[in-house]
C-alpha cells in the first residue's frame, strides 16, 4: 500500500516557527526517510506547495522525481495508492469528494494538533454527518486529545438524538500515535564540548545548575512562566545552590516579552534568569547541551502533545513537566523525571467562556487566557522535584539516561512512521471487509448541500430540456454556426459541454426540418458522455442553432 500526502505548503519563518508548521515539516521529512514506499504521491493546491514538498524530498536525499503530483479529483490514482493522509483534521472536503467516485476506493486520515480552536471543534462535529467510514481515521497525539475530541462527538450525538430521535455514530477510528523527533540530531548537538561552550557563553559557573525551558514564550497561549519562576526560586533558596533559569525561544509580541521579564524581575532574586532568542547565531541548536534539567509546565488547552519534553529526553536531560495532556503520555513520573500535579475548574464552570468565544465577544486569545488563568500547577510539588534534582547529580544522570532510552525506543521517527504504516494497513484491511455507510445512490447528490443545480433550481425555468424530447437543426451552415459559437457571450464554459472538436460530428447527425429523438442521438453517439451531450444540445438551442421539441 502507498500513502498519498495532502500537503498545502506553508511559509517558514526560522525566527518565529509555528509549532504546526514545524511538526508538518518534520513529519514529511521523516516520512521521506523512513516510509517503505517507492513513490510519494502528493495532493497540493498549487505548484508552490508541490515545489516545497519536492524540496523536502531533496533535503532528505530522495529523488524529487519520486514525488508525483495528484489531482484531488483523480480517484483512480488515489485508489491505486489506497490511502490519503492530511496533517490536520480538515479532510472533510476529501471525504465528500470520494463519495462522488466511490466510498471504498481509498482510506482517508488526518492528525489533530490543538483541539481548542473553533474550526477544529466544528470540523470534529461534522464527522458525524459527513460520509466518513470505518476505514477513515483521525490520529490523536495523546490520550487527552482523544478524550477532548470524543467529548465534542458525544455532545453532537446527544444533540442530534434530541433533534431527530435517531442515534448517530461516527464510524471513524481515533488511534493515539505520538509525535516523533529526530533523536540522532539531539545526540549530535549535546557533546561535552558543546556543553562547555554554551555555558561559557552565558557566564555560567561550574557549580551552577541550569534549568531550561524551550519553546514559544507566550504566557497566554503556551505556558504561564510564573509557577516555574516561583518553583525555581524556592528550590534555589532551599537547596542553597546557584541556579540559572534559561528561557530559549521567541516572544510572539511585546506583551509576552514584557510579561516574562516583569515576572522574572519580581520573583527571581537568588535564581538568575537568562533569555535566548530562537535563531540566535550563537545558539543555532538551542541550549540543550548547556542545561542540567528541563522544565515545562504547560497549562494551556491549546497544547496537544508537547515536543520539547521528548527533545529534552533525547538530550539526556531529566524532565520536570506538568501533569497535563500529552506530557502525561511522555514523561514517566519518577523514571524519566517528574510530573507535577495540575488543577483546573470542574466541568460546568466554563459555559460562559465557550459562549463568549463562539459569539466573538472574546477572541481565541481571550478564550485561552481565561482557561489557563484558572489552571494551577502545584508549586510545592514543583519545588520538591527541582530541589531533589538540583541536589543530586546522580539522580539527574539516572533519570536523563532513562529518558534518552525512552525517546529512542518510543518517539524516534523510525518508530513513529512504522506505527503510522501499520495503522494505515489496518485501515486498508477494514476497507476490504466493512460495509459502506450512507453509500451514494443513483440520482442523488454526493453532498446534500451541493445538489445538481438543475435540481435545486428546478422551479426557475418554464420547462425542462430532457432526453425525452427531440432536437432539430436550424442553422445548417457551419461557418454561420461558428460565428455564434465563437462569441464571448456564446462560448462561456467549455468543461460542461462536449469537446469543440466533436461539434461538427454532432451537428452532422442533425437536419433542418427533421427533428431527431434525443434518445436516438445518444445511442448513435456512445463515445460522447450523455450529460455533456444533452447540455450541449440545450446550449445550441440557446444560440439559435437548434430548436427543441418537447
Amino acid at each position: 500500500m502507498t500513502t498519498a500526502i495532502n500537503f498545502d505548503g506553508h511559509t517558514e519563518d526560522d525566527n518565529r516557527p509555528l509549532g504546526i508548521d514545524v511538526a508538518t515539516r518534520e513529519f514529511v521529512r521523516a516520512f521521506f526517510r523512513h516510509a517503505s514506499q517507492d513513490t510519494f504521491p502528493v495532493v497540493c493546491p498549487h505548484d508552490g506547495a508541490l515545489g516545497q514538498f519536492k524540496q523536502y524530498a531533496s533535503e532528505e536525499r530522495v529523488d524529487p522525481a519520486r514525488c508525483v503530483g495528484v489531482n484531488q479529483n483523480d480517484a483512480d490514482t488515489l485508489a491505486e495508492a489506497g490511502h490519503l493522509f492530511r496533517y490536520d483534521p480538515g479532510f472533510l472536503k476529501h471525504i465528500w469528494t470520494r463519495r462522488q467516485f466511490g466510498q471504498n476506493l481509498y482510506s482517508i486520515s488526518g492528525l489533530v494538533h490543538a483541539s481548542s480552536t473553533d474550526s477544529v471543534m466544528d470540523t470534529v462535529g461534522q464527522y458525524l454527518t459527513a460520509p466518513t467510514q470505518s476505514w477513515d481515521a483521525l490520529v490523536c497525539p495523546s490520550n487527552s486529545i482523544k478524550a477532548a475530541v470524543m467529548t465534542v462527538i458525544e455532545h453532537w450525538q446527544e444533540y442530534l438524538k434530541e433533534r431527530t430521535g435517531a442515534d448517530f455514530r461516527c464510524p471513524m477510528q481515533f488511534p493515539v500515535i505520538p509525535l516523533g523527533t529526530d533523536t540522532r540530531q539531539f545526540a549530535e548537538i549535546t557533546s561535552d564540548q558543546q556543553r562547555l561552550n554554551q555555558r561559557q557563553s552565558l557566564d555560567i559557573e561550574e557549580d551552577e545548575i541550569v534549568i531550561l525551558f524551550a519553546g514559544r514564550l507566550n504566557f497566554i497561549a503556551k505556558a504561564n512562566p510564573l509557577p516555574l519562576m516561583l518553583g525555581v526560586e524556592r528550590a534555589a533558596i532551599e537547596a542553597k545552590t546557584p541556579v540559572r533559569l534559561v528561557f530559549c525561544g521567541y516572544f510572539n509580541d511585546e506583551l509576552s516579552e514584557l510579561g516574562f521579564k516583569e515576572a522574572a524581575a519580581a520573583v527571581c532574586n537568588l535564581a538568575r534568569v537568562s533569555f535566548i532568542r530562537h535563531g540566535d547565531a550563537e545558539y543555532p541548536d538551542g541550549f540543550w547541551a548547556g542545561a542540567d534539567i528541563f522544565c515545562s509546565l504547560a497549562d494551556n488547552i491549546q497544547e496537544s502533545f508537547g515536543l520539547t519534553p521528548i527533545e529534552a529526553m533525547a538530550s539526556e536531560l531529566p524532565v520536570v513537566a506538568s501533569d497535563w495532556d500529552g506530557y502525561r503520555d511522555t514523561v514517566r513520573d519518577g523514571v524519566d523525571g517528574y510530573l507535577i500535579p495540575t488543577l483546573a475548574p470542574r466541568k460546568g464552570l466554563g459555559d460562559d467562556l465557550a459562549y463568549t468565544y463562539f459569539s466573538r465577544q472574546a477572541t481565541y486569545g481571550d478564550y485561552l487566557g481565561a482557561t489557563q488563568q484558572s489552571t494551577a500547577v502545584d508549586i510545592d510539588a514543583l519545588t520538591d522535584a527541582l530541589k531533589r534534582l538540583i541536589e543530586n547529580p546522580n539522580l539527574r544522570r539516572t533519570l536523563g539516561a532513562a529518558g534518552k532510552e525512552r525517546a529512542n525506543d518510543k518517539f524516534a521517527w523510525p518508530k513513529i512512521i512504522l506505527a503510522y504504516e501499520e495503522f494505515w494497513r489496518e485501515l486498508a484491511d477494514r476497507r476490504s471487509r466493512d460495509n459502506k455507510i450512507a453509500a451514494k445512490r443513483v440520482g442523488k447528490p454526493f453532498h446534500p448541500s451541493r445538489p445538481d443545480p438543475f435540481d435545486m433550481f428546478e422551479s426557475f425555468p418554464s420547462a425542462h430540456f430532457s432526453e425525452t424530447g427531440e432536437i432539430e437543426l436550424i442553422i445548417s451552415n457551419w461557418s454561420e454556426a461558428m460565428k455564434l459559437i465563437a462569441l464571448k457571450t456564446g462560448f462561456v464554459y467549455a468543461d460542461s459541454l462536449i469537446e469543440i472538436e466533436e461539434m461538427p460530428f454532432l451537428i452532422g447527425h442533425l437536419e433542418p426540418g427533421r427533428p431527431v429523438p434525443i434518445k436516438v442521438l445518444i445511442g448513435l453517439l456512445p463515445q460522447l458522455e450523455s450529460n455533456d451531450l444533452i447540455r450541449t444540445l440545450n446550449w445550441l438551442t440557446k444560440l439559435g442553432i437548434c430548436r427543441y421539441h418537447p
